[in-house]
């Protein structure tokens, strides 16, 4: 079963759909893999002008896969933190506009694809949660770098330590999200951004997301910055508490 979907919607619009909507499109090896190379081959197809980035079903993505997380030992997830980095770039470093459309949960790693992408559409059922902090994890998949582009410095730290779900009325007022829509219209409303950005010139686009990249700061020293706060905490106690709180649907008890 495919983790991913890739499809050409209209013209000159691809859209790339997590596909494993009976585990909320949770983020495991396989999406990984497949959802890098259906980015990186929609950046490569000149045909393609824009690109929306979604789930299937009623939910974006929970974020990684906890089992999957929980099997592994500090120096494997060091390894696949590293390789998951590849799809983070592909998406944030893509020269063509990308639209996250964004309904129901929006949670960890799959944050962090959302707000890679030039805009984030989100319908009224959408709930967005950088609750890492829960299970014992730093904010992962450049999270901590888009929160604070977005947001400001100040207000993304504070949304990070707060550990809390950000419903989607809210996240339309901060600035979380750029457009909020009914459920009901939000795959049209995308489509129509989606339309209106494939027909930009594609060079002046590219140049002007390289541009802007440059007024953002280095994008690759904070990457190697969450490789090194995330290797100092998966695996460790923090991380084991967490995670098992979170399967027992109870408070962690953090040392």
């Amino acid at each position: 079963m495919e983790a991913m979907t890739s499809d050409r919607v209209e013209g000159g619009v691809q859209r790339i759909a997590m596909a494993r909507p009976h585990a909320m499109n949770a983020i495991d090896l396989a999406m990984r893999h497949e959802f890098e190379a259906a980015m990186l081959a929609a950046t490569a197809d000149p045909d393609v002008r824009a690109i929306i980035v979604t789930g299937q079903g009623t939910h974006f993505s929970a974020g990684g896969d906890i089992p999957f997380l929980q099997s592994m030992n500090a120096a494997q997830f060091k390894e696949y933190h590293r390789d998951v980095l590849g799809l983070v770039r592909a998406i944030a470093l893509c020269p063509k506009p990308t639209i996250a459309s964004v309904r129901g949960a929006c949670a960890g790693g799959g944050f962090g694809f959302a707000l890679g992408c030039d805009y984030l559409l989100a319908s009224q059922t959408a709930y967005f949660s950088a609750q890492f902090l829960r299970i014992g994890l730093v904010a992962d998949m450049g999270t901590g770098y888009f929160l604070a582009h977005r947001l400001g410095g100040h207000k993304a730290r504070k949304l990070l330590l707060d550990n809390r779900i950000v419903k989607a009325e809210e996240a339309a007022t901060i600035g979380l999200c750029d457009e909020l829509h009914a459920d009901e219209t939000l795959d049209g409303e995308t489509l129509r951004l989606a339309r209106r950005l494939a027909e930009l010139p594609p060079r002046a686009v590219r140049q002007t997301k390289w541009l802007m990249r440059q007024a953002e700061g280095s994008f690759e020293r904070f990457l190697d910055a969450e490789m090194t706060a995330g290797a100092e905490c998966l695996g460790g106690e923090e991380f084991i508490e967490g995670t098992n709180a979170f399967f027992e649907k109870r408070a962690p008890r953090f040392g």
